[in-house]
């Protein structure tokens, strides 16, 4: 912790993320209140939720786009500056309820993600040349952390402001106002963001695959298509949990030790500090601990969790498995990300971190709507058993043998 507090490109990014965040956050829950004001509340709210996803299914494309920029401080710093123009023009125009306006605001707001997709990926060279290898598991982990609490911060900053004011269009300057203060964290930290440029070969999308693979499996150690598999079906039943269990307790409402709002707070919760604490847990023995061991501890600890729903049914093992996810959670993607900047050439470090946004995204659909539909449509049991199959599916791609060993450099000819 003490050599990340000593470097300031660490200390830059962590303290420009986190005011970024919080604007990002705060105004998706505005977003989602402005929308339910509507006549068509359900659809309008609809439109909203996948409006909030879409960027991430653009990872690979706004990661290829960051591989191939070649000052990235710089574009690192406009980026911010121009989310503060965007949530300025917005704030103008949210202070009418028209449904025309709403689209306009919805493609305001997909565009400011779409750079902040941009600039996560701009990031990555920068975490790779300037945070020494050994801590940067450590980093990724503190920065995610970091993250997580500053959404629960910034969606609290936006019901209560709401709630206080009523008044959207304040809502939106102060948005703009965290995206300036990002910008200008990254101005004044701007010499430590500064690393050698690099002639990019652009090499053609079946060597970029080719490349991506080598890396993927270098660093995770598992088949790369596998690997993408299990992060695939993993992340689609994560994606159903809260709604899954949300319906089971109020089935099971009248059986619960404590009341439904009260049980829904305290399961959320444990979740929460799960998660942080696998996120700010990655020294010592942690950092040992590979991306695989956590994936496999993940999936079996949600094949746990969904068998108590079937047999015990005990609201302690809920809590207890919900922990171990969200710790579990909390140490993967930094695992993962770290493994990859280790090996990863930085040509293509964007793009690899912008396909693992990508393939995670779009599992969410698969999750939130099939197994929430089968749950509602066919029974819970269904839903229950569909979602340890896939857990199941899950950790079989771990299982696959990588063919090959494979050098992760480019070809000069390219």
């Amino acid at each position: 912790m003490k050599k990340l507090l000593m470097n300031q490109t660490f200390m830059t990014l962590t303290s420009a993320d986190l005011f970024e965040t919080i604007g990002t956050s705060l105004f998706n829950i505005i977003l989602l209140t402005y929308a339910r004001g509507f006549q068509n509340a359900n659809l309008m709210v609809s439109i909203v939720s996948v409006a909030t996803v879409f960027p991430g299914v653009l990872g690979i494309i706004t990661g290829q786009i960051a591989d191939r920029t070649k000052n990235k401080r710089v574009w690192l710093a406009i980026t911010k500056f121009v989310q503060v123009v965007l949530y300025i023009v917005l704030a103008q125009l949210i202070s009418q309820k028209q449904v025309t306006l709403l689209m306009i605001i919805i493609l305001i707001n997909i565009f400011s993600d779409i750079l902040g997709m941009y600039s996560s990926s701009l990031r990555m060279p920068i975490i790779q040349t300037k945070i020494s290898n050994d801590i940067q598991e450590e980093a990724l982990g503190i920065n995610q952390g970091i993250a997580t609490i500053m959404q629960i911060v910034g969606q609290a900053i936006g019901v209560s402001l709401l709630a206080a004011t009523q008044n959207y269009q304040l809502a939106g300057y102060i948005n703009a106002l965290t995206f300036l203060i990002a910008g200008i964290i990254l101005i004044t930290g701007y010499k430590s963001l500064e690393v050698p440029q690099v002639i990019h070969k652009n090499p053609s999308a079946h060597r970029l695959l080719i490349l991506m693979k080598q890396t993927l499996e270098a660093s995770a150690n598992i088949n790369a298509w596998a690997l993408l598999g299990s992060i695939f079906f993993m992340n689609a039943v994560g994606a159903s949990m809260d709604a899954i269990t949300n319906l089971y307790l109020i089935d099971q409402s009248n059986k619960l030790p404590l009341p439904f709002s009260v049980s829904v707070l305290i399961i959320n919760t444990v979740m929460v500090i799960g998660t942080i604490l696998g996120s700010v847990l990655h020294s010592g023995w942690f950092q040992k601990w590979s991306f695989k061991a956590v994936m496999v501890v993940c999936i079996l600890d949600l094949e746990v969790f969904y068998i108590n729903f079937l047999t015990l049914r005990s609201f302690t093992i809920i809590l207890i498995t919900m922990a171990i996810g969200g710790f579990c959670m909390g140490q993967a993607n930094p695992k993962l990300t770290a493994s990859l900047l280790k090996v990863a050439d930085e040509e293509i470090i964007g793009s690899l971190t912008g396909l693992m946004t990508t393939v995670s995204i779009i599992s969410i659909p698969l999750g939130t709507i099939g197994l929430v539909l089968i749950y509602n449509i066919i029974n819970p049991t269904s839903a229950y058993i569909v979602s340890m199959i896939l857990l199941l599916v899950s950790i079989s791609c771990l299982l696959i043998p990588q063919k090959q060993s494979a050098s992760v450099t480019l070809d000069k000819s390219n």
